[in-house]
């Protein structure tokens, strides 16, 4: 059999060896040269390989988005699954909402276990506080409760799941398929925190051109340090306020006449949104002046 050149992306990765979609033919491939020694391929990525009885991945192409820890490419959207039990990280939920943003990705939030008490009112709560930020929908992967309305909202996407453990990611990818093809986990009793389920990232493909990326548990705990003065460009809640400020420059942290601190305070957005604004804030100043360090 001749060798043939091919074009797909890169659906798993492990010590190694990475399988390449191509056309629903999934190919074991390796990476070549430089591409092995500098572990520049990222689950996502549109690859070139020259292929026989096994493949050798010659060429990553362009990425159009990418997101850390782990890595992920070319995704359309981030779907970020919370739910109220355990505890929602809303510091996290921030920092991946910018992620996604700095990005140009699409960001979904799924609040999954709305059959139980809690999770209906946090998706109230965050569609009130995060109206024009990000899209909110209440889903069940245990009941199947809203999961062809999100269908809808990714059909044709690659998407990237992100979230805490055990607020019910693998869950979700199982309601979704209809068949247990990903391990899930329970919480801990004694911790009330989520055991990690997902080993790696691999992407399932499914019908209706839907591509998933799992990850494993937390994600992107820390953000890119970038100038702290462009941060609050991710918060479009914050723009109608920022007009009334009195600096055309106010970073809405310590200057005073901030509309932005003042609408806040008068909970025109919410208060506890603003406040980890300000933590973030502060952590890129520290990080931002120390760079060269």
């Amino acid at each position: 059999m001749s060798k043939r050149r091919l074009t797909g992306r890169v659906i798993k990765g492990v010590g190694g060896v990475y399988t390449v979609s191509v056309q629903g033919e999934h190919l074991k491939c390796f990476a070549r040269g430089k591409l092995r020694r500098d572990g520049e391929i990222y689950i996502g990525d549109i690859v070139d390989i020259v292929y026989d009885k096994e493949g050798i991945i010659e060429k990553v192409h362009t990425r159009k988005s990418c997101l850390v820890r782990p890595y992920v490419s070319n995704m359309d959207i981030l779907l970020i699954v919370v739910a109220a039990t355990p505890s929602p990280d809303m510091l996290l939920l921030d920092k991946l909402i910018i992620g996604a943003d700095s990005q140009d990705i699409r960001c979904i939030v799924a609040v999954n276990k709305c059959d139980q008490d809690g999770s209906v009112q946090l998706a109230d709560m965050l569609s009130k506080d995060y109206s024009g930020v990000a899209d909110i929908i209440k889903i069940s992967a245990h009941t199947g409760y809203g999961i062809d309305t999100l269908l809808e909202e990714i059909r044709g996407s690659y998407v990237c799941m992100a979230g805490q453990s055990a607020v019910g990611k693998s869950s979700l990818i199982n309601a979704i398929i209809g068949d247990d093809v990903s391990e899930t986990g329970d919480i801990s009793l004694k911790s009330a925190r989520g055991r990690h389920t997902t080993r790696h990232v691999k992407i399932y493909e499914l019908d209706g051109g839907i591509e998933i990326a799992d990850t494993c548990g937390f994600s992107m705990l820390e953000m890119p340090i970038t100038n702290p003065a462009l941060l609050k460009s991710y918060y479009p809640d914050f723009h109608p306020y920022a007009r009334d400020c009195k600096y055309v420059n106010c970073n809405h942290v310590a200057e005073e006449e901030c509309g932005v601190r003042r609408a806040a305070e008068q909970n025109l957005i919410s208060k506890s949104r603003y406040d980890r604004y300000l933590t973030l804030y502060n952590d890129n100043f520290k990080r931002w002046n120390s760079r060269y360090d």
